[in-house]
């Protein structure tokens, strides 16, 4: 039997030149917010993980089977989520992706027990569980590489304002523990404010911002919420950087938000957009196959297309264990996997992080609707600004 390493190194070329898959097809569950509020990061995976299915099925899909995502909708629910995974487990499906949202995979972990591994497609969750995965980098290394990237840029007076949501919260932990570390110690958050996803206006809390005269700002919202920020700012003549998440790197809403974007904002991102820059090796191989993908399906990968690599990693670990594979084997696989290339980067899941990627896989790109791109890496891979 190969080895994990060896499974790992193969997984970009051993699509290439396998016939189409036929026959009974591999369901996987997947539960998604395709309505509701949460809705426009539903919307991204689906579109993400339905081009991923035309593209490994038309390369061998799961030994020769092909691979059908069965896509749930919890409406932004974690009720519905519950109400979801608890029909998931109890037809002893082996694996499930999502949800999408923080809230909603919190709502899906107490449920699954050990039978069901859980790929949570957010990256706010930080899971210790064995049987339970999260993509892309883990807000554990994301926050604290936010202000690492502004106190790069040279800015020593910075404002923050979050959302009251799990991600806000999470967001004011980490914050506080990064910023009382001494490589800090030049640079201060001189205003943080909070408010309600619900809330029409944040403009008293911009006023208190501006009269700080911050070099820069981290906003942590998503969605109308996040928009909600930006025109409080437009509206209170605050035009500084913004920093955010990459859950708000939709085009589409952006587009709306034009109006009132400030002139520069910017994203935590994947290391996708760093093509330009990796010109060798195995994740330029895995990032060359994911626009591939996209090629084939005839459109353009979102920015937030981050749950190709789990439904990637998933399959994998099916091709290796075959389609009958336990809930429990599945988990010790993922537990086990290094040197994966994916788009978003090289995985090693040994370290016990259950996501799997470091802040060296983050790149920062900025938003310039005038450009082809429309998102512009201005950092290197890891983040250093260049």
């Amino acid at each position: 039997m190969r080895s994990l390493r060896a499974f790992a190194l193969l997984a970009v070329v051993s699509l290439l030149g396998a016939a189409p898959a036929t026959g009974t097809p591999v369901t996987i569950d997947v539960i998604l917010p395709l309505t509701g509020g949460q809705a426009f990061s539903g919307a991204i995976h689906a579109q993400t993980i339905g081009v991923y299915e035309r593209y490994v099925n038309a390369n061998g899909g799961i030994n020769g089977r092909p691979v059908h995502f069965d896509i749930h909708d919890d409406k932004s629910s974690p009720l519905v989520d519950v109400q979801l995974t608890n029909q998931i487990v109890a037809a002893k499906a082996p694996v499930l992706l999502g949800s999408s949202y923080q809230a909603g995979c919190l709502a899906e972990s107490p449920i699954l027990g050990n039978s069901t591994v859980a790929y949570c497609l957010s990256p706010g969750l930080n899971p210790k569980q064995a049987n339970i995965f999260s993509a892309a980098v883990s807000t554990n290394y994301i926050v604290p590489a936010i202000y690492k990237f502004m106190r790069d840029r040279g800015y020593k007076k910075i404002a923050v304002i979050t959302s009251i949501d799990a991600t806000g919260q999470s967001h004011d932990v980490l914050s506080q523990v990064t910023m009382d570390r001494p490589d800090f110690k030049n640079m201060s958050i001189v205003a943080y404010e909070h408010f309600s996803p619900a809330d029409l206006s944040v403009s008293a809390q911009i006023a208190r911002i501006k009269s700080q005269n911050p070099q820069g700002i981290v906003v942590v919202a998503t969605g109308n919420a996040f928009a909600t920020v930006l025109r409080s700012m437009h509206d209170t003549g605050l035009d500084i950087p913004v920093i955010t998440s990459a859950v708000n790197m939709n085009e589409n809403e952006l587009k709306q938000y034009e109006p009132f974007l400030p002139k520069e904002l910017v994203f935590n991102s994947t290391l996708f957009y760093a093509r330009p820059q990796d010109r060798k090796g195995a994740v330029r191989a895995a990032v060359d196959e994911f626009y591939a993908g996209y090629k084939m399906a005839g459109i353009n990968p979102s920015p937030e297309a981050t749950s190709w690599d789990p439904a990637k990693i998933v399959v994998a670990a099916l091709r290796a264990l075959g389609p009958a594979a336990t809930g429990e084997q599945v988990a010790a696989y993922i537990a086990g996997l290094h040197d994966f290339a994916g788009s978003s980067g090289l995985y090693d899941f040994r370290t016990g992080d259950h996501h799997g990627l470091s802040d060296a896989d983050i790149v920062w790109v900025k938003y310039e609707p005038d450009t082809a791109a429309k998102f512009v890496p201005v950092s290197k891979p890891g983040g250093a600004p260049l």
